[in-house]
């Protein structure tokens, strides 16, 4: 049986047992035998209930004890606590919230509300001592942060409503305590204590509301008509006292702190446990750990690290001049492996188990920095530094969209963080960006670090704001419109949204027809832009509701996008690709010196004048080099390949540069979290009926084709206009990088893309120009992609390696012919194209090959990208064996009955196998060694093929599988060719489509399955597998090999 009753006692002071959570056990029998709760238990009937368990009713109202009518009155009046059987006797249970309510005084203080003293019923003042607590009851159902609201609302007056904003509830250190004990009031019965401990931080001490209780000086108050007396006790703290103490014996000047840095470095000492304070060699040092990550990623063939471009804080946002990589500080006993998993997680949002399936992390260095501390004078401080490389195995995976891959844009992550002992949180926000090698030269030009390896920029330890700077961005950015307000239900909040808007064909007509004339300026294209098309306001939708107001709502500057922008940034990324498509469509005229100067005040391309200040003469140089080194006429080329031009010099075509700059204007607009589509019915490109889209270029699609009508610009098109663009935001599975260095075989290039084609194209021609129509789109987004239109383009101008640029630019023509040519057929053009291009510079490089290894030889150079005539010569070198084995493995189309018909090998087989970063092994081992190079590609290919034994079915011979080299790809080919002792290398076949190359231990070799697993041999006789292409001899003498391995 269960009672509720009172528990009016004195509140015992014990050590938290550490349990949380606790509530208190409910009756599950009825109250006085049938009277139900709805009656009160009566006197005489409670009294027995005491007597029925030999309960002495005699000791009660003697000394300290209540009397049996107290007891009576307050336990079955109020329910405050139960009784319970154990044991065959009565339990009492209580539970009640402590509250340990602080501030600090303006001296750094730390006091305490308590009790000090209170009135008994007959008048006598008695010393009580203790903190601030409420009794729960049954109502609260174990809550007791309703219990901590009922407390300050009836004790002190403070309404439960303005609670929130006087009061910080460090729910961190939140304890649960109990304790059985002999009670002094309730005589008799055993009384278990269940005690919920809080910790409460007065936000403000100087609110009016806190008057009534002492503050802002923390005097004595009472309450109760002056019957209880309450005192702001200083709160001793040893660990403090200890402190300074330490600091003072250490020639510490205490007087220079400020008493929020003292308290902030006792609290990241002893509280948060982020740094430790010893004596060595005779000097007091603060040792601080840091984690610094470098986080990499391989774009179109460039290595990019992620850095810190801006970060918004406590209402402040600041520009981050100097290079840095995402940091943290690390706890101590943390290890370098958890602070990294860590970091990743806090600061961007990468989950445990992205990081293990998609990540390869490893330790570069530790190394120590000391300085004299800015926040703490007079303290030495060493920073203990762990610097990580993680390194992202696929860029190309959509999982990774979110922090601006594939294509490297920068994009913005927010985080809550405590502000310093004032129990308020600030919301951070930082925009990351990602930077290439010759970005890097470029900081460094303008004043930034020497090396590769920056100074540690320390989160928070070292509060200088010497590296950051106020953004002035007036000069920068365009204005962007005025909210467009939205009402009604979400079924499709595009159609909502776009209701009752219509699309100013007289200004669109007028920006496509004006946008080669030289009385027309940027400035007249955008005034045209923004009046002709309503799409570009969606950037910043508002909602309203039933006409009472917005309610809702992202504004422009917090509506967030899939890739974690800013919708205002999200708009002048789609400005910047509109004026990317203006400058050249002019290049006749001033669109060269636009895209590269950028535009002054008066909206005219910038000149030399312009770059005067000692800082921006680096950046001058840069944008003047990609001026004069650029291949204009290529572009021009690829905008008359598009439709846009009629030839080269001469007129354009307004339809089709309407239709562009339509793309232009909706392309992004499915990026707003706020407006991507639910499929309605059936299935669309995998998501199913009531599914969100979440791919922003499929739901784009989606409403391209179940409603276009949403899009009032799209709208108004010609049906041929419109087909170019659908075919524009296909999925078209293109890499670039692949095709430069001709890093993949033609079915893994260009079948998908082909697909495409085939599916829509209506001629041959059509097909051709809405291939270069959907470069050019590609090329201007991503020209576009700096939030900063009114800069000119510098994604490419200043962050774009200018050869990785022209070789892009350069592939664009090839790409065209697919349909009316194979996959297999554009990619011989291309590599012949390329090596007569480098030969006409390497005249020793010679003709352009045939016959027995044509391929490979074309394909070889490529990858290289070095000094093509040597590559050659290095290849002949190679035994017959690995000859051979290249020969014939980069000979393999992957596409079925297809063939090059410049080579000699023939067979019909397959899949093929695409070693993913080989052009990366190539020109970092394959620069002071290209036989070892090839010679480790060879032994990839070998036993990747007896993973994959040659084929002549037709899915295999229609199949592409990956094979990656991430370990190797850094490596110098003697550290590859003779390892550490106890280090292997095995290729792991991962799934039936790719494998990877891992680095394993001895020990792990006997857990080496031979079904799936081959142990790469780099340092054997190539000679032995001669005749081996078919690799079921060879998978004999590996097995062979495995078993000596394993053995030993």
């Amino acid at each position: 049986n269960t009672f509720y009753l009172d528990a009016f006692t004195e509140v015992i002071d014990h050590a938290a047992a550490g349990r949380t959570g606790a509530r208190p056990l409910v009756s599950s029998m009825e109250f006085a035998q049938g009277e139900g709760r709805g009656k009160r238990m009566s006197f005489e009937k409670f009294k027995e209930l005491l007597q029925s368990h030999n309960v002495d009713l005699s000791k009660f109202g003697k000394g300290n004890a209540k009397s049996l009518h107290q007891f009576y009155t307050a336990a079955v009046r109020d329910e405050k606590c139960f009784l319970q059987l154990k044991d065959h006797a009565l339990h009492r249970f209580v539970e009640l919230v402590r509250i340990h309510l602080r501030f600090r005084s303006a001296e750094g203080k730390l006091h305490e509300l308590k009790i000090n003293t209170e009135m008994t019923d007959e008048g006598r003042e008695r010393e009580r001592n203790q903190l601030l607590a409420m009794v729960m009851r049954l109502q609260d159902s174990g809550n007791w942060r309703a219990a901590l609201e009922r407390c300050f609302e009836t004790k002190f007056g403070i309404p439960v409503e303005a609670q929130a904003g006087l009061f910080h509830i460090a729910t961190d250190a939140y304890k649960y305590e109990e304790y059985s004990a002999d009670s002094q009031t309730i005589p008799g019965i055993v009384s278990t204590y269940k005690t919920h401990i809080v910790f409460v931080t007065v936000k403000d001490r100087t609110r009016t509301e806190l008057q009534t209780m002492g503050l802002p000086d923390g005097k004595e108050f009472k309450t109760q008509d002056g019957k209880t007396q309450w005192v702001w006790a200083q709160v001793v703290n040893s660990k403090e006292d200890e402190l300074m103490q330490l600091l003072q014996k250490n020639c510490i000047d205490i007087s220079e702190f400020t008493w929020q840095s003292f308290v902030e470095l006792y609290t990241e000492v002893y509280e948060d446990s982020l740094s430790t304070i010893e004596v060595v060699d005779d000097q007091l040092v603060r040792k601080v750990r840091i984690v610094k990550i470098w986080l990499e990623a391989n774009v179109w063939n460039e290595k990019h690290v992620l850095v810190i471009k801006t970060k918004q804080q406590r209402g402040r946002t600041q520009n981050v001049r100097k290079l840095r990589t995402l940091s943290m500080r690390m706890r101590a006993l943390q290890n370098w492996t958890e602070a990294v998993s860590e970091a990743l997680f806090l600061r961007l949002g990468i989950s445990q188990q992205q990081q293990r399936e998609a990540l390869h992390t490893y330790l570069l260095e530790t190394r120590e920095e000391v300085e004299f501390s800015v926040s703490f004078p007079g303290l030495k401080t060493v920073y203990s530094i762990c610097e990580v490389q993680c390194e992202i195995l696929n860029p190309q995976d959509q999982r990774w969209q979110y922090i601006g891959l594939p294509a490297a844009t920068d994009f913005t992550f927010s985080r809550q963080e405590p502000i310093s002992n004032t129990g308020e949180f600030d919301t951070v926000i930082t925009r990351w960006g990602w930077t290439n090698s010759d970005e890097m030269e470029h900081k460094l030009e303008l004043g930034g670090p020497k090396g590769l390896k920056k100074p540690c920029p320390f989160d928070g330890a070292a509060k200088s704001t010497d590296s950051l700077e106020s953004v002035d961005i007036s000069r920068k950015k365009v204005v962007p419109p005025d909210p467009l307000p939205v009402s009604g239900k979400d079924e499709l909040l595009i159609m909502r949204v776009m209701d009752g808007k219509c699309t100013d064909w007289s200004r669109a007509r007028r920006a496509a027809e004006q946008i080669r004339s030289a009385n027309y300026s940027t400035k007249d294209f955008y005034g045209d832009l923004v009046a002709a098309f309503p799409e570009l306001r969606l950037y910043c939708v508002v909602r309203e509701q039933n006409g009472d107001g917005r309610v809702l709502l992202p504004s422009l500057s917090t509506l967030t996008t899939s890739a974690s922008r800013t919708g205002e940034d999200e708009y002048q990324r789609t400005i910047g690709a509109l004026f990317c498509i203006f400058w050249l469509m002019r290049t006749h005229l001033d669109g060269k010196e636009s895209f590269c100067f950028g535009l002054d005040l008066d909206w005219k391309p910038r000149t030399k004048a312009h770059f005067k200040e000692q800082e921006l003469e680096a950046e001058y140089k840069k944008r003047k080099l990609f001026y004069e080194k650029t291949d204009w006429a290529a572009i021009e080329a690829l905008f008359v390949g598009a439709g846009l031009l009629n030839k080269v010099g001469g007129t354009h075509d307004v339809d089709r540069t309407l239709a562009m700059l339509v793309l232009m204007t909706i392309h992004d607009v499915m990026k707003l979290d706020i407006l991507r589509p639910t499929v309605g019915c059936g299935e669309f490109g995998g998501y199913r009926n009531g599914e969100p889209i979440g791919d922003h270029d499929l739901a784009l699609s989606y409403v391209l084709d179940t409603c276009p009508q949403a899009l009032p610009s799209f709208a108004g098109l010609s049906p041929a206009m419109q087909e170019s663009i659908k075919f524009t935001h296909c999925k078209l599975d293109y890499n670039m990088g692949w095709l430069v260095q001709a890093e993949a075989p033609p079915g893994a290039l260009f079948k998908a893309f082909r697909k495409v084609v085939l599916a829509g194209a209506a001629s041959d021609r059509k097909s051709a120009s809405d291939i270069a129509f959907y470069f050019v789109h590609w090329f201007s987004d991503l020209a576009g992609a700096e939030a900063f239109p009114l800069q000119g383009c510098e994604k490419f101008v200043l962050k774009f390696p200018l050869h990785v640029l022209s070789s892009f630019i350069d592939s664009f023509a090839v790409v065209w012919n697919l349909g009316p040519k194979t996959e297999t057929e554009v990619f011989e053009d291309y590599l012949v194209w390329r090596w007569n291009n480098i030969g006409n510079a390497n005249p020793k490089l010679g003709h352009t090959p045939t016959g027995t290894g044509a391929i490979a030889k074309m394909r070889l150079v490529l990858m290289a990208q070095g000094d093509s005539a040597e590559v050659m010569r290095h290849f002949l070198k190679l035994k017959k064996a690995d000859r051979e084995v290249l020969s014939q493995e980069l000979a393999i189309t992957g596409c079925a009955m297809q063939k090059f018909k410049r080579d000699s090998w023939k067979e019909n087989g397959g899949p093929a196998i695409l070693i993913y970063y080989a052009p990366a092994l190539l020109q970092k081992a394959g620069r002071e060694d290209p036989t070892g190079a090839m010679m480790i590609l060879c032994e990839i290919f070998r036993q990747a093929r007896s993973l994959w034994p040659l084929s002549t079915k037709q899915e295999d011979c229609d199949k592409t599988v990956m094979v990656r080299i991430d370990v190797l790809k850094e490596l110098q080919v003697s550290t590859v060719m003779d390892p550490r002792p106890g280090i292997h290398y095995v290729l792991c076949r991962v799934s039936t489509q790719d494998a990877q190359v891992k680095i394993v231990t001895n020990l792990d070799m006997k857990e080496i399955d031979q079904a799936t697993q081959r142990v790469l041999q780099f340092g054997g006789d190539s000679e032995d597998h001669a005749g081996c292409f078919s690799p079921f001899g060879r998978t004999r003498r590996s097995a062979g090999r495995l078993g000596r391995v394993t053995r030993s």
